[in-house]
């Protein structure tokens, strides 16, 4: 039996509520730069993000006489003068371009690049000239691509993109940042994407300055240098092939945002509003729950029972799909949610596939393979095995999800400490290992052996300012978080601030 469950449409307050509530999210992430000594805890031995390791597709310095083997110009001029590649756009509009690598799924791009290199300006009628790093450009050389690009001296200052070249020559810009350090006039500034699936990270000067969930992937697309407004030169490049670890943190880069059940500090937790107040508040990840209800159906919940978050009764693998959409998920936490649903794993999938952003999916207590299996199909069906890791405190559940998805990411979540983290991790063969954020300050060595193992320390869940600095001298890869807008805008403060 459950409660009554007439749902309540919003009234225009309470839309006026809901947008107060994310603009606030958005804001106050603002406020944590300043709420931490930004300095590593004398007690604790900071300990570096990995190193890039992984198998080299590319060596190049350019050391000979013409472009090296594999090399094909597709646009443009390109030569090689004094041990560097000098690149000049083409006629008509078009961006020099050439095409060189392989297809690969995870992967580095990097290269010492200069803007203005080689006999200096080629002006080509842009107000700015700009190069880019071809992360995924068909081997003609024709569109559409998509790339990493860096627009110097730009009315705003200079920007950096991810963007993506249609096949009718439209740019469609995903993400975009001020240019965080001047990278023009002759100097030579250090260059790097980083590719997984379709999440991907810009680098300068060997510090992360965006990142991106929405990369356009193709079956057969390779790697590329572009460049256009100026003659551009480079030199070292290098293209790394990488293993398959969504979470496994850069060297440079800051920690992953992972919001606990969404934004559910701002919002009602575990639903698409609490998922959407996440995002705008900068969270990369989205953590959620996942339970059947009595026929079957996966629902986003963490309680076994939905009485604390819904206007109903009794555990949710009691009741049926069609009560279970019935339910209000949003008043309990305040009257602008009135009438916010419990999501189905699909709706949730869905949301993201189409807004962004990856998931870290708990599957909630004990399941059958039946049950994982049917998991496991949802995010197949969405096309988001590639963002989706699957975490869970059940071994079962992750040797299921091991035997029937192979390609899906395992994290696994302890409250203490195994005996040897690593044994584990390699005999469950995971990607994340999850420990509460006490066990990671307690144990200082954890993450650097894990990180040897090639595995992610993923912790949980740290809403306090004060413990991130500490977190992260000691390596960890990600935090779990109730205000995923405050530690996105304190890893702002660390990226452009002074260490």
């Amino acid at each position: 039996m459950t409660k009554h469950r007439t749902a309540r449409s919003g009234t225009g307050r309470g839309r006026r509520l809901t947008l107060v509530a994310l603009v606030l999210a958005v804001l106050c992430g603002l406020v944590a730069v300043f709420l931490v000594h930004r300095t590593p805890s004398p007690e604790l031995r900071p300990v570096a993000a990995p190193a890039v390791k992984g198998e080299r597709v590319v060596v190049e310095d350019f050391s000979g006489a013409g472009l090296p083997d594999g090399w094909k110009p597709a646009g443009g001029d390109w030569k090689v003068e004094d041990g560097r590649l000098v690149g000049a756009p083409g006629g008509g509009g078009q961006p020099g371009r050439i095409v060189f690598g392989r297809h690969l799924t995870d992967f580095r791009l990097e290269t010492t690049a200069r803007i203005g290199g080689g006999g200096g300006a080629a002006p080509t009628g842009d107000a700015a000239p700009w190069l880019a790093l071809g992360v995924d450009v068909p081997a003609s050389g024709a569109t559409p691509w998509s790339v990493g690009a860096l627009r110097a001296g730009a009315a705003q200052g200079g920007l950096l993109e991810f963007a993506r070249r249609t096949d009718r020559d439209t740019w469609d810009v995903t993400d975009k940042a001020a240019l965080p350090a001047a990278a023009g006039g002759d100097r030579d500034v250090r260059l790097a994407v980083e590719v997984h699936g379709t999440r991907a990270r810009w680098f300068l000067d060997g510090r992360e300055a965006l990142r991106t969930s929405r990369l356009t992937r193709t079956a057969d697309g390779g790697q590329a240098l572009l460049v256009d407004g100026a003659r551009v030169s480079f030199d070292d490049v290098r293209v790394t092939k990488l293993g398959a670890n969504p979470l496994l943190r850069p060297a440079g880069s800051p920690m992953a945002v992972i919001a606990h059940r969404g934004a559910s500090s701002s919002a009602p937790e575990n639903t698409l509003v609490s998922d959407e107040v996440a995002r705008r508040g900068g969270a990369e990840w989205i953590e959620n729950d996942v339970q059947p209800s009595k026929d079957g159906v996966p629902y986003v919940l963490h309680d076994t029972a939905v009485d604390r978050t819904t206007d109903g009764t009794g555990p949710i693998r009691s009741l049926t799909a069609a009560e279970v959409d019935a339910l209000d998920a949003g008043s309990w936490f305040g009257p602008a949610y009135a009438g916010v649903r419990v999501p189905t794993l699909a709706a949730q999938l869905d949301d993201l596939r189409r807004r962004g952003g990856n998931m870290l999916l708990e599957i909630k207590g004990r399941h059958s393979r039946a049950e994982v299996a049917r998991i496991v199909e949802e995010v197949r069906d969405h096309g988001m095995t590639g963002r989706v890791v699957v975490q869970s405190f059940d071994v079962d559940a992750l040797k299921h999800t091991r035997a029937l998805a192979p390609e899906l990411p395992l994290g696994l979540l302890r409250a203490e400490l195994d005996l040897d983290p690593v044994a584990v991790a390699r005999e469950l063969g995971l990607s994340t290992y999850n420990p509460p954020a006490g066990e990671l300050l307690a144990h200082p060595g954890l993450a650097k052996s894990l990180h040897a193992a090639g595995v992610a320390v993923t912790v949980w869940t740290v809403d306090d300012a004060t413990r991130w600095n500490s977190l992260e001298a000691l390596g960890a890869d990600g935090i779990i978080t109730n205000r995923p807008a405050e530690l996105s805008g304190w890893n702002a403060g660390r990226l452009h601030g002074e260490h």
